[in-house]
């Protein structure tokens, strides 16, 4: 038997936990290298029915057969892919491709007490979504390192709830995962002018930008420099990018190889026994080594390719991030390139960080650095709220220390949605017409007119520059507006609930302070300047002028009581 890690038998034991509840479909969410697979293996060995094991690539399918017989020796296994159909396995682990609709109808419904769908943020795709309508099991599970998906379509149509959830940083911290050095590569190239699809950047367009020279050999340097001789992954756009990449790590001296979707598997074995030996150092890829690869030994991942995927992003760092008896710690090179209209992911946004990580830190240093300031927060709510306890709003702790109106979704997000909208008439004329048929005529001239005063007052409030808002329409103004607010209504609720709990009213009273875009930006001037008259001890970090106003309508209540400034706030 293999023995569990404590982490994975708490993922056990919450999947049996939320399924006694009721909670028939479920995600398992763990960061890449912390043994998902072990963990869905030693799941269906627990509950000994027939279970069915869903994957998009043949390393996935290689993978989780191996790790299931490791794991529950004596299963009977079958596999469902191409030429093979062992379809009477009480487990069978198929290629999702493989599973068209004659294949899927040679099983009944509830064939299978369970199904897993391994990398679970591709769900949502038609191709499982028409398997998963089509089987009834007692348990659905999903797997995955990032339970998010880069085109922000939420994985809730699939699946109920994330069960379970050990991360990256939680990885780190109990040394299951090595810790993060990184560096940033700053490059003069402009991304501006790059479209975005599905979420993330057209790749045709993004070669033609960062596939330069100038950049290309900067990359090269950056390894030279940060990480000599050590064994390096690097990401690559396409496969011309790979291509120019190697060539120029080859010139420096470097044996280098490249490997991509088209490339011929066993060449792909002698490139990666070659990364395994030592024997070729560096290997550039694209999009092959997200998912489903496993070389510990990696000590380097350089990120070529910018990305605006967390999914991605996190699936990339991931592969340097496993333990190695010669590993202290992986090296992140990550190229930043300029871009104003594009908000590109870095590592702050994997793990959550307000500020950036300077050049060269640990990542879990660069945590701690922001989570000193819990105290101060700490001492601000204890002194303006002195009747609650702050145990109990733990939640606001760090809702205070965020300066972000949007902690994870800025206007460029909502630019490239809008982009695409205006690629497809079709659905950009329906979505007129909703407007029309809200506003009336008067607001429908979209040929002329222009975004109204009100809207630029709201879009400034959400971080947009002047210069990119005057170029809307007044029905393109409200359709950014909206789906700002709509992103943000779970950050919303959240914010309410804390606070409704500190004003000692409900959430849906307190959500009043968090609706209008005004109240999302940072406090006034003025707020600022009577909170400090006050006396008022600040959070680090700024306020929502939302929040300031509540503490000040406070203030003012309590004085025309016949209080003092905070005496009895609440």
């Amino acid at each position: 038997m293999i023995k569990l890690r404590d982490y994975q038998e708490q993922a056990l034991e919450a999947i049996e936990k939320a399924l006694a509840r009721g909670v028939k479909k479920q995600v398992l969410n763990l960061a890449t290298g912390l043994g998902k697979t072990i963990v869905f293996a030693e799941l269906l060995r627990r509950r000994g029915k027939t279970a069915l094991v869903l994957a998009h690539r043949d390393e996935l399918i290689q993978q989780a057969e191996d790790k299931i017989r490791l794991v529950y020796p004596e299963a009977e296994i079958g596999v469902v892919k191409a030429e093979r159909n062992e379809k009477d396995a009480d487990i069978v682990v198929a290629s999702i491709q493989s599973l068209h609709e004659k294949r899927l109808k040679q099983w009944e419904p509830d064939r299978f007490h369970t199904v897993v769908i391994d990398e679970a943020h591709h769900a949502i795709a038609p191709s499982y979504k028409r398997v998963i309508d089509y089987f009834n099991p007692e348990l659905l599970l999903g797997v995955t390192a990032t339970p998010f998906r880069g085109d922000r379509v939420t994985l809730a149509k699939v699946f109920d709830e994330v069960v379970y959830s050990y991360g990256i940083l939680e990885g780190i911290r109990n040394q299951y995962l090595v810790d993060i050095e990184a560096y940033r590569v700053q490059t003069n190239v402009d991304l501006d002018s790059v479209k975005t699809n599905a979420g993330d950047f057209n790749l045709g367009e993004l070669s033609e930008r960062v596939n330069v020279a100038d950049r290309n050999e900067a990359i090269v340097q950056a390894y030279v420099q940060y990480a000599p001789g050590k064994k390096a992954i690097v990401f690559a756009v396409d496969i011309e990018h790979a291509v120019s990449l190697t060539e120029i790590f080859r010139r420096a001296g470097i044996n280098a190889a490249f490997v991509h979707g088209g490339t011929p598997k066993e060449e792909r074995r002698e490139v990666l026994d070659g990364l395994k030996t030592g024997e070729i150092p560096v290997v550039v890829n694209v999009s092959v080594l997200t998912e489903g690869f496993d070389e510990p030994s990696v000590e380097v991942v350089i990120l070529a390719r910018p990305t605006k995927s967390l999914a991605l992003f996190t699936q990339m760092v991931g592969r340097g991030t496993r333990l190695h008896p010669d590993k202290e710690r992986l090296i992140l090179l990550d190229i930043a390139d300029n871009t104003k209209r594009h908000r590109v992911v870095s590592v702050m946004e994997m793990v959550g960080l307000k500020n950036s990580v300077k050049q060269g830190q640990r990542l879990t240093v660069a945590v701690l650095e922001e989570e000193k300031k819990i105290p101060e927060v700490r001492e601000f709510i204890s002194k303006v709220f002195p009747t609650i306890e702050v145990e109990k709003v733990s939640d606001l702790l760090v809702e205070f220390s965020d300066t972000s109106v949007l902690p994870d979704y800025d206007w460029r997000d909502v630019l490239g949605e809008l982009e695409e909208l205006r690629e497809d008439e079709d659905m950009y004329l329906e979505e007129r017409k909703k407007f029309k048929e809200k506003w009336g005529s008067k607001n429908y001239d979209t040929s002329t007119l222009r975004v109204s005063d009100g809207q630029k007052k709201a879009l400034e409030g959400f971080g947009w520059p002047m210069e990119e808002i005057v170029n809307l329409t007044r029905f393109e103004a409200s359709f950014c507006i909206k789906r700002h607010l709509e992103a943000m209504l779970d950050w919303t609720e959240r914010k309410a609930k804390v606070w409704g709990i500190i004003l000692g009213t409900t959430p849906d009273e307190a959500k009043k302070h968090f609706t209008a875009p005004w109240q999302l930006k940072p406090m006034t001037k003025d707020q600022f300047k009577v909170l400090k008259q006050e006396k008022i001890p600040l959070p680090p970090g700024d306020l929502l002028a939302g929040e300031a106003s509540i503490i000040l309508g406070k203030i003012l209540s309590n004085r025309k009581n016949g209080g003092g400034s905070l005496a009895g706030i609440r």
